[in-house]
């Protein structure tokens, strides 16, 4: 958590409103693309040595196969959909976040996924927090450069970081896990099973990231700035949450495949995700107060937009629990719908209300989308995991 807020605020203190806010869009659409790099087969190589240990060798280097060729092709695509959509970002820019967030990052949270399905959770979160700290040294390195911060100085610094977190971490973990680089074939029975995974890997990122795209699209730098920074700022509070859940899927694919209880688990999840969303939603409104004075007058309307966003919090920590949920027990299909779904709500409320409302518009965009997939994520965790009647009947 503490590396995250750091590399905010030093992001957005270097870079300012407008900058940070193009800079936040571009990568976004990047983030949301990079659902398809590996095609899904890093959360397949979890589930699988979850499991079945042995299984993550050749697991591994399926996933570490199919990532090579397609975060390449998703660079080339990404470069060309991102100069039509934002017309001031320059090719160089649009290279180096190409190259950082659908080649390299993909890796790290590959590193993560193989530690994650071994239980080493320790070492999980640990890979995220690597790549937080070597981001903070990029934007401290670029505040240093004799002409002052810019956007594409700072892009290429960020994709070193990357690049030398993907390949320190990948070295690591398969020396420690005992990951032999040994060649197997990748057949098509394993690119399918790979798809679903995919799928809502590609939804998943793309509901988190998209909604800052359509702020820079529709509400321009300065309120892009101040939404991504809000967002940033608030999205700290959940992080615990998603550190839990990567502790807890393991437990939830064996109870998937009829090795545990799914009832009492999912239970005392939603005790601890509802309990702590509430007590850091109001943290957060009270926090959010801080915030021109972490990032600088150029941020001030971001108050606002963190004390609507307050209500994200308690919102997003019960939902990545269903959807969590519905990952384990192999709903792969209704998960992807409802986050199609919430998408969709997502891009249409964005851009029919950031036109006429600026910032809250975005923020009403977001908690839209996010009430859309609540619902109906937990209506599917009862009927398709907890009540089943089919199954009684």
């Amino acid at each position: 958590m503490g590396a995250q807020l750091l590399w905010v605020l030093l992001l957005a203190r270097a870079l300012g409103a407008s900058s940070y806010g193009a800079f936040s869009g571009v990568i976004a659409l990047a983030l949301a693309m990079s659902g398809f790099a590996g095609l899904g087969q890093g959360l397949r190589m979890y589930q699988d040595a979850a499991r079945a240990s042995e299984l993550l060798a050749d697991r591994w280097r399926q996933a570490s196969r199919v990532l090579m060729w397609s975060g390449a092709g998703l660079a080339v695509m990404f470069m060309a959909v991102a100069h039509g959509m934002f017309v001031g970002a320059g090719w160089p820019l649009l290279m180096a976040v190409a190259i950082s967030e659908l080649i390299l990052a993909p890796v790290v949270s590959q590193v993560a996924f193989a530690y994650a399905s071994r239980d080493w959770m320790g070492h999980a979160a640990a890979v995220p927090v690597a790549l937080s700290v070597m981001r903070i040294l990029a934007v401290v390195a670029v505040a240093l450069l004799p002409g002052g911060a810019s956007i594409a100085g700072y892009a290429w610094l960020h994709l070193l970081a990357t690049a030398i977190t993907a390949a320190v971490s990948c070295a690591i973990c398969m020396r420690e896990l005992n990951i032999t680089n040994v060649d197997r074939g990748l057949g098509r029975s394993d690119v399918w099973a790979g798809l679903g995974f995919s799928a809502i890997q590609a939804s998943g990122l793309a509901l988190g990231s998209m909604d800052k795209a359509f702020a820079l699209r529709w509400g321009g730098e300065v309120l892009a700035g101040n939404y991504v920074a809000a967002y940033r700022f608030i999205s700290v509070a959940v992080l615990p949450v998603d550190s839990l859940m990567m502790a807890a899927l393991p437990h939830l694919f064996r109870a998937g495949a009829g090795r545990a209880k799914a009832g009492r688990l999912l239970l005392a999840l939603a005790a601890a995700t509802g309990g702590y969303g509430i007590l850091m939603g109001a943290v957060a409104w009270w926090a959010a107060g801080l915030l021109p004075w972490l990032l600088g007058p150029s941020f001030g309307p971001a108050l606002v937009a963190a004390r609507m966003l307050s209500v994200y919090v308690p919102m997003y920590c019960v939902r990545t629990l269903g959807t969590n949920a519905l990952l384990g027990f192999g709903w792969k299909r209704w998960r992807f719908g409802c986050e199609l779904l919430a998408l969709l709500v997502l891009g249409f409320t964005a851009a029919w209300r950031t036109p006429v409302a600026g910032l809250a518009g975005a923020v009403e965009a977001l908690l839209a989308a996010e009430t859309v997939l609540l619902l109906l994520i937990w209506g599917g965790v009862f009927f398709r995991v907890l009540y089943r009647p089919w199954e009684t009947a």
